[in-house]
């Protein structure tokens, strides 16, 4: 399963946050609350999540409500870095004509990763997972659950970027036992010269 963390100081206010840490709104706080408690009666085998706050904070009232499922904790799983876009309003980069750049799947931010970047930085670490009996929860952010979800669903790539996934939103994915490999394996060479 994958779900988005709640709502963030960044959403909120309206700015692209990549890397840069910043914690759930108390909105955002109700939402986490209240995705736990939606996911209560979902036996999970283990939770996942990115070490930033956001996500940390959604996934926390989930796993510790959980005896003995563990929960790991890492920076692979972090949002796309978005250099020097950290911290840019939406509607700055699309009246720039850069928001293009910033959905594109070879796209990168001055100083940040692609999308494409952001998958051979993250698949490797869900590949590694050992198997687990019951389902796994990742509690992820917009860009790596999109990224994620295209893959899984097969879309073009430069479609990827367009999908919109909401704070809390959540979907029971099925990945086979080795499908992140052969994801990462299946992504194309980056173009000499990637796009927008």
């Amino acid at each position: 399963m994958l779900a988005r963390h709640g709502e963030s100081v960044a959403n909120a206010q309206g700015w692209l946050a990549g890397f840069k840490d910043v914690a759930l709104t108390p909105t955002g706080q109700a939402q986490a609350r209240a995705l736990a408690e939606e996911l209560a009666a979902v036996p999970f085998g283990r939770v996942i999540s990115s070490d930033l706050t956001r996500a940390v904070e959604t996934a926390r009232p989930i796993a510790e409500g959980r005896v003995g499922v563990p929960w790991l904790i890492t920076e692979a799983l972090r949002e796309r870095d978005l250099g020097e876009w950290a911290e840019v309003r939406r509607e700055a980069l699309r009246a720039s004509g850069e928001l293009a750049r910033l959905i594109s799947w070879w796209g990168r931010p001055p100083g940040g990763e692609s999308h494409d970047d952001l998958m051979r930085r993250a698949l490797p670490i869900l590949a590694s997972l050992p198997t687990v009996d019951a389902p796994s929860l990742l509690v992820g952010h917009g860009g790596l659950n999109r990224a994620l979800l295209g893959l899984i669903d097969g879309l073009p790539l430069e479609e990827i970027g367009a999908r919109r996934i909401q704070n809390v939103e959540w979907r029971a994915v099925q990945v086979p036992e080795g499908g992140f490999l052969a994801m990462l394996d299946a992504l194309p060479s980056p173009p000499a010269s990637p796009g927008p």
